[in-house]
């Protein structure tokens, strides 16, 4: 996924995009670097120990078939006090999410799935949620969640 048009880091760094369709990975106009991989199948991240401050999954965590490999091999990735931003809204394929994600399907239910990921995957320094879903229109809600943890150290 993207982040917000015309986002850059600065100072300029490494920015990764990770995913399974390779022409969304290169339209992808924020990332330095890409590579394909479906991480239910390999949830090990090819990048050395405390590579990255900050590591982001858009819309797919509640996909994830393997999410406490997945969860460990973020923390091994993130340098001491970084963050891991795990982002989700309430629209997804329900024929291809994990059946946990169904049933309740509501945003706090999902903050407590993805944090539990959190908890028992590694040792997190800190776990938060974070409700960042734009204004709607009159009797409209468009939610977008993200779970933030932070590395120890």
């Amino acid at each position: 996924s993207h982040y917000p048009s015309g986002w850059r880091p600065s100072p300029p760094r490494r920015c990764v995009a990770l995913g399974l369709n390779p022409l969304e990975l290169l339209a992808n106009p924020s990332k330095t670097e890409w590579r394909v991989q479906d991480l239910n199948k390999d949830p090990q991240l090819p990048y050395a120990d405390a590579a990255f401050d900050l590591v982001t999954n858009s819309l797919s965590v509640d996909y994830m078939t393997r999410p406490l490999e997945l969860f460990e091999e973020t923390h091994r990735v993130l340098r001491p006090g970084g963050l891991a931003c795990m982002a989700f809204t309430n629209r997804c394929f329900p024929t291809k999410v994990v059946p946990i994600w169904t049933a309740p399907f509501t945003e706090a239910s999902h903050a407590k799935i993805v944090g539990a990921y959190f908890r028992y995957s590694a040792d997190w320094a800190e776990v938060g949620v974070a409700d960042v879903s734009p204004d709607g229109w009159v009797g409209q809600r468009d939610p977008m969640v993200v779970v933030v943890a932070r590395k120890r150290g």
